[in-house]
């Protein structure tokens, strides 16, 4: 979610494949002390163009 700070787009997205397989995402909307479920094509679709933003679909090898 603080991607909408980022007015310059100094920062690059990164999101893993599995990730956008999923539903939903949860994040913290800026606010330690709350979380955020949102629909994954709602931050792909509606968020990200907001704020300016694009990611880049990455594959992250975790621990069998």
């Amino acid at each position: 979610m603080g991607l909408m700070n980022d007015k310059d787009h100094a920062v690059q997205l990164l999101i893993d494949e599995d990730v956008l397989k999923d539903e939903n995402i949860g994040c913290h909307p800026c606010v330690c002390t709350s979380s955020l479920k949102m629909k994954t094509l709602d931050i792909i679709e509606k968020y990200l163009p907001a704020t300016g933003h694009d990611y880049i679909t990455v594959h992250l090898v975790g621990e069998d």
